[in-house]
């Protein structure tokens, strides 16, 4: 808001008129040359009056910009859609967060979720290819999870001495979910 006498003073008739020009002497030697000199005008010279209204904006402007707090859009709580989730909500970014990282990239397979395609694509490849396992034995077929990095091992272990070694992963990082052998067990009970 403009302080009223900072508006009176823009609207007043005296503010339309044209500023009393600066005083500039004429050099006498040559003509049409001005010799320059050291000017002192006091604080509420008309000189200064629009730096001080572009002064006043433009504070005026920075402090209502601090005032303002940043809303959120308010929405009711609500429960996550996927079937078997319960995770409630308030608002619609923790909701994104929570679907980006559990619920993107999910295995159609056996429901695992992964924290980027690539991962999912590997995870694939070497949970659910019937032909992963006889390339394996030919060729380096496990590929390292770090992207960007384009090594290939023949042995997962390989690839987690690599992750250690060259990646820095902590050595009891879970790298891989063991694959259920499905025996059965009878039992004589």
């Amino acid at each position: 808001m403009i302080p009223p006498e900072l508006l009176a003073a823009l609207s007043s008739p005296a503010a339309l008129s044209l500023p009393k020009p600066l005083p500039v002497q004429e050099n006498t030697g040559r003509a049409g040359t001005f010799t320059p000199s050291t000017v002192r005008f006091s604080r509420d010279h008309d000189f200064f009056e629009d730096g001080d209204v572009h002064r006043h904006l433009y504070l005026e402007d920075v402090l209502t910009g601090i005032g303002e707090v940043e809303q959120r859009p308010k929405v009711s709580e609500f429960h996550c859609q996927m079937a078997g989730c319960s995770q409630i909500f308030d608002t619609l970014e923790s909701y994104e967060l929570h679907y980006n990282t559990l619920h993107r990239n999910v295995c159609s397979t056996c429901r695992r979720s992964f924290p980027s395609a690539r991962l999912l694509d590997v995870h694939i490849l070497e949970w659910h290819d019937s032909l992963f396992e006889i390339m394996a034995e030919k060729t380096n077929m496990f590929q390292c999870l770090v992207e960007g990095c384009v090594e290939k091992f023949k042995t997962a272990a390989k690839r987690k001495d690599h992750l250690i070694k060259t990646h820095l992963y902590p050595s009891n990082f879970r790298f891989d979910k063991p694959k259920k052998n499905k025996k059965y067990v009878f039992s004589n009970f």
